[in-house]
């Protein structure tokens, strides 16, 4: 069953992240905001010719929306982080997804 919330996810670098989490504090308003570091290699660096890629560290950025604002703020997030440069990032957006209680049979009194 879906929520009335999705989730926006911005892979970007540290200092865009941290850019476009205030940006959107100071326009929207506080959200639910978490931010977490990962580590890879990429394929686009001056090394691919010896086959070894480019260690990059980035920010790993969700934020928890309105379902109504979830476009308006995706494209807010995308120009905020400059994803749209080479080596800007990844942003993709979830439904939410809300659990449901279910008791087995077993436990249900009569």
């Amino acid at each position: 069953m879906a929520s009335h919330q999705k989730l926006i996810t911005c892979i970007v670098p540290e200092a865009n992240a941290i850019k476009a989490a205030a940006a959107l504090r100071e326009k929207y308003g506080p959200h639910t905001i978490n931010h977490h570091f990962a580590r890879g290699i990429g394929k686009s660096s001056p090394l691919i010719k010896r086959g070894l890629g480019e260690k990059t560290e980035k920010v790993v950025l969700n934020v928890i929306v309105e379902k109504k604002m979830a476009d308006e703020i995706f494209e807010f997030l995308y120009h905020e982080t400059d994803i749209n440069r080479p080596r800007g990032g990844l942003i993709y957006i979830n439904v939410i997804c809300t659990p449901t209680m279910k008791t087995p049979q077993s436990l249900q009194q009569d």
